[in-house]
């Protein structure tokens, strides 16, 4: 989704500048104009030089972003001016790849942007949530707290995200241990006893046959197969880099079953994490969920969340909204119709959040322990009716040979 910089004029009279990520310039201008402001200017912004300059071992991860925002909010803490906490950051170690871009930030902040605003240029690394907050940090004077605030978050976010990681790392093993296997005896061991069996006439049965065959098919061809892979596997990598792909492969897979209840916890947890947070750090909730539609875009849905966004822009309530579009359990929306009643939304929606990540975390336990024992069963059964079958017919040409 393109990023558009835009400046606005308020009720007082007061020009105010920042990023929205929208489909089309009128977006931004309807968007604009809910928030009572006179749009002036809007502009697609071009992809980051600073950003989109950095190579794929030089690119800023993740983690340095939040060890910026930490050390940042300690800073700030400490009583260090902003300008001068930027400064100090921009020749930490700690801070890693990510010191040009703070360079860039204490310019553009001293040239007169806010914090919010030279953050909001770089879209890559800080997504509309850092932006919302930081600019509701900067406009309540509590910068640092809500610095620390999105630290933490960051943080339990990426462990979040290491769970999934490792969680897969043992089934991924296993399977691309498995493949090489296979693939080994197919090229190598194969072929021996294919030359013995053509020599002696032996007969095979067709699952050996057809394995035979891709032998030297694979071997015959190994250039060719090669050249082809390499071609899909960057195939395959320009698409997923294309804007909204990887939305896509997202929302394809959730359909798949099984794995659909995983999606689903994964889309509770993340949306309702991000409302609390967001919630609870004084953002408004149309505000928030302008916000969110952004982020939930990667659960390939940005849709039905649009939709559901437009109904609480409108009036309605925002358990309803969400009860209508269907993108959470049942479960979730009676506890955030809870919060809304109770004028607690903030507190439950981050219970939830806990809740479902439990859940996710479960979900992904029982499916690592099945994938792994699976892939080995299957691998050894491949393996061993290969086997079978080759002796059997070694056999038969015992046989003629006697």
């Amino acid at each position: 989704m393109p990023n558009f910089r835009y400046r606005a004029l308020t009720q007082k009279g007061e020009i105010v500048h920042g990023t929205l990520a929208a489909p089309t310039a009128a977006e931004v201008a309807r968007r604009i104009e809910y928030l009572q402001l006179l749009p002036i200017e809007t502009v697609q912004e071009k992809p980051d030089a600073g950003v989109s300059g950095f190579g794929i071992f030089n690119r800023p991860s993740p983690a340095e972003v939040t060890t910026f925002t930490r050390d940042l909010a300690l800073l700030l803490k400490a009583g260090a001016r902003l300008d001068d906490a930027l400064e100090l950051l921009a020749g930490d170690a700690d801070v890693g790849r990510l010191r040009p871009v703070v360079g860039k930030l204490r310019a553009a902040l001293l040239s007169g942007e806010s914090l919010a605003a030279a953050v909001g240029n770089h879209p890559a690394l800080f997504p509309p949530m850092y932006v919302a907050l930081v600019r509701v940090g900067e406009v309540s004077g509590t910068l640092d707290r809500v610095l620390e605030l999105l630290g933490a978050e960051r943080a339990r976010s990426e462990a979040m995200r290491r769970k999934l990681t490792d969680a897969m790392q043992y089934p991924a093993f296993v399977l691309v241990a498995a493949f090489v296997v296979m693939l080994f005896f197919i090229l190598f061991v194969l072929p021996q006893f294919s030359s013995v069996l053509q020599d002696f006439g032996g007969k095979s049965d067709s699952a050996l046959s057809v394995f035979i065959h891709l032998s030297e098919f694979l071997r015959g061809n190994a250039t060719e197969v090669l050249t082809v892979s390499a071609l899909f596997v960057a195939a395959v990598w320009w698409l997923l880099r294309r804007p909204g792909a990887g939305a896509a492969v997202v929302g394809a897979v959730s359909r798949i079953p099984g794995i659909a209840s995983i999606f689903q916890f994964y889309r509770t947890t993340l949306f309702c994490r991000n409302l609390g947070v967001l919630l609870g750090s004084g953002v408004d909730l149309s505000a928030t969920l302008r916000i969110l539609v952004d982020i939930m875009a990667v659960t390939g849905s940005v849709v039905t969340w649009s939709a559901a966004a437009d109904r609480v822009r409108h009036g309605g309530k925002l358990s309803d909204a969400l009860s209508a579009s269907n993108n959470l359990p049942p479960m979730a929306v009676r506890m955030l119709r809870l919060g809304e009643e109770t004028g607690q939304l903030p507190s439950l929606a981050g219970r939830v959040a806990e809740f479902y990540e439990a859940k996710l975390q479960r979900s992904l336990d029982r499916i690592v322990g099945i994938i792994g024992p699976l892939a080995i069963v299957t691998i050894s059964t491949v393996v061993g009716g290969l086997i079978v079958s080759v002796m059997t017919a070694l056999l038969s040409v015992t046989q003629l040979v006697g």
